[in-house]
């Protein structure tokens, strides 16, 4: 029945942003202190040059790689209901930039497999995709 497979995976899409949204917020509760929540922000990166102009351009913002690992594994589990993820690698110095997407390896029940985030907002809500 191909009808009800589309509203199978419709659902984990919202269920994988639902997850994606609420690791976003666990990471803003300001109280500034404890390690970083899943799918929060980490450091920014930019020079540390000054510049005789007054004028400078924001410094790109870039996702904690540990934070990213974290959160995709926690949205595999709890979201996409996958019980055996033993290892998840994201790339550092990812931008924090709507619209841009990039891989993760991750290894579900002993097989390597690859998931895809896509920057949803620019606070660095990221969705993720199902295992590939």
């Amino acid at each position: 029945m191909t009808g009800g497979t589309a509203v199978s995976r419709r659902a984990r899409t919202w269920a994988g942003l639902a997850g994606a949204g609420v690791l976003l917020l666990a990471g803003c509760d300001g109280s500034g202190g404890g390690p970083p929540s899943p799918g929060s922000l980490g450091r920014t990166s930019g020079g540390g040059a000054s510049s005789a102009s007054s004028t400078r351009a924001p410094a790109s913002r870039v996702f904690d790689a540990a934070a990213l690992e974290n959160g995709v594994r926690q949205v595999l589990t709890e979201s996409y209901g996958i019980a055996d993820v033993t290892g998840v690698r994201c790339p550092s110095g990812q931008t924090v930039q709507v619209g841009i997407s990039f891989d993760c390896e991750v290894t579900v029940a002993g097989q390597p497999r690859t998931v895809t985030l896509m920057v949803q907002t620019p606070d660095g809500t990221y969705q993720v995709s199902a295992p590939k």
